[in-house]
């Protein structure tokens, strides 16, 4: 299954420009109301996604769709439209779902199918794909609790899940278009790593904006690079940005440690204690590094995810992006990261 980022497209946005699906999931409705009127078009936005950007085109439909397009079943709908997966909501028995699982190319509602019923299409076709809602009005995503009842019993590659966009948000409520409640003002780079911290690899984004930057760091780590916005003080801390570092396997939950950097204490590269931010507490997000103290561990830099005691032998040389901390909980130990300058975005808002 392709892992690239994928798109969610309907008739309301389908001039908003496109990027490069690589054989990416787009996904589509046939039968959202506000769009009844300009179904004529809706073989012309399939055609957009599959033939221009590249995208394999999922499409959510209800049992009363084929027959409002004059078709006569699913079947016939799915090959009128060249269409990679049929999306079956309302108004299908668990037979029926049965039958067209055998048959045909679908993905269901992970979020109102109950688990027993689960396993039976599991059994019947192993390689459905449950994808979860998105859910445009506030305060009506799914609770992290919720999400993993509705998500017991499917592997997580046949897990599909939405995270919200942020340069240009849906209407009509334009509120971020979510499967987590909590990820509906989170940077959408964020939720992306959440997702991808529990398996899954099919994160879609219900909006149909994604800042360039979000889209740049989304994609490098899906490359295996996962970069952490961040503010490093004093000049001669600069050389740590831009860097690939490596969580060493064995660092502790509450303090990463990043394997290369003791480089930086060695070869006559004298860490002396910082009067200024030397010795201080640790706190979640700061960015700590070992003195001369510390002797022949002098130069390693340690990401820290909770509360620790102040250590002379430690300097503070920095902060991660408070808007990126959860990072420090999503990234796993072995994975590579790279420091980098605090979000754009984000200095722009507050100039």
């Amino acid at each position: 299954m392709n892992r690239n980022l994928g798109i969610a497209r309907y008739l309301s946005n389908a001039d908003t420009p496109l990027p490069c699906g690589n054989g990416a999931i787009a996904f589509t409705s046939a039968h959202v109301p506000e769009e009844a009127d300009a179904s004529h078009r809706f073989g012309d936005l399939v055609r957009k996604l599959k033939k221009e950007a590249g995208y394999r085109v999922m499409c959510d439909i209800d049992d009363r769709t084929p027959a409002q397009f004059g078709l006569e079943d699913e079947e016939a709908f799915l090959k009128a439209f060249d269409l990679d997966w049929l999306r079956l909501d309302d108004g299908y028995t668990q037979e029926q779902l049965l039958d067209l699982v055998r048959k045909l190319p679908v993905a269901l509602n992970a979020s109102t199918i109950p688990e027993s019923q689960k396993r039976d299409l599991l059994e019947a076709n192993p390689d459905i794909l449950f994808v979860h809602n998105f859910y445009p009005k506030e305060d009506t995503g799914l609770d992290l609790e919720t999400f993993q009842k509705f998500s017991a019993g499917v592997p997580a590659e046949n897990l599909v899940v939405f995270i919200p966009g942020d340069s240009e948000l849906r209407g009509p409520l334009f509120e971020g278009l979510p499967t987590l409640e909590e990820d509906r003002n989170e940077p959408p780079y964020v939720s992306f790593a959440r997702f991808r911290e529990m398996g899954i690899q099919q994160v879609l984004v219900g909006d149909p904006g994604l800042f360039d930057q979000q889209r740049e760091w989304i994609e490098q780590a899906q490359q295996g690079v996962y970069s952490i916005p961040c503010q490093l003080w004093g000049k001669q801390n600069a050389q740590l940005y831009d860097v690939p570092f490596t969580i060493r396997l064995d660092s502790p939950r509450r303090l990463r440690r990043l394997q290369e950097s003791r480089a930086y204490g060695k070869s006559g590269n004298l860490i002396l204690p910082d009067p200024d931010h030397g010795g201080m507490p640790r706190n979640r997000g700061d960015i700590c590094q070992d003195n001369e103290r510390f002797g022949r561990y002098s130069g390693e830099v340690t990401l820290i995810n909770g509360e620790l005691p102040a250590r002379d032998r430690i300097n503070t040389i920095g902060r991660v992006d408070s808007r990126y901390l959860k990072l420090l909980d999503y990234i796993p130990s072995g994975a590579r990261i790279m420091l980098v300058r605090e979000a754009k975005e984000a200095q722009e808002e507050e100039q």
